[in-house]
């Protein structure tokens, strides 16, 4: 893939950690609704929201606050329509009855399989390596491409690739 501005990949970044910025309060009609969402992010809000994400309250959707592991959970389940409902428990020990049915979604989707066998870690803030694995696994994103990020570790390399690839 060809190079791309560091202006462009700071907008790839932003805009996929804006995509999963949000907590479970009702869902609202459109970004307009929201008094903290810049015009560059506009599409991104309206798209999570249409898919039934919520902002932070009825008026914000605090797209620059860092998100725990458990509400981006939330987030990712309620974007991708996943069943909450008929999803086996999780197995981990760490995740209280609001988390469980959206973190039992995403194990059972293959999304992720928590820190440990018994961990999710829910209340921790989601690195942005482990967002780029949520987002390919969710949204099964295929391909690879080099990328000029000189920070990414192995962990991460190959889901950062996917993301660059499907810009």
């Amino acid at each position: 893939m060809a190079y791309q501005p560091k202006s462009y990949r700071k907008f790839v970044a932003t805009a996929a950690t804006a995509t999963l910025v949000a907590s479970a309060f009702a869902p609202l009609a459109s970004a307009a609704a929201f008094t903290d969402v810049a015009p560059k992010y506009k599409d991104a809000v309206d798209f999570v929201v249409s898919k039934g994400a919520s902002g932070t309250s009825e008026t914000t959707f605090s797209p620059d606050k860092n998100i725990t592991r458990g509400d981006a959970a939330a987030l990712l389940v309620q974007v991708k329509g996943y069943d909450t409902e008929k999803a086996p428990k999780s197995g981990f020990k760490d995740v209280n009855s609001r988390q469980e049915p959206y973190i039992a979604a995403l194990k059972e989707a293959g999304i992720t399989s928590g820190k440990t066998a018994t961990t999710f870690d829910p209340n921790a803030q989601i690195t942005r390596g482990e967002l780029a694995i949520w987002i390919v696994n969710g949204f099964k994103l295929k391909g690879s491409a080099g990328n000029d990020f000189k920070d990414v570790n192995d962990r991460y390399q190959a889901a950062v690739s996917a993301l660059v690839a499907n810009k």
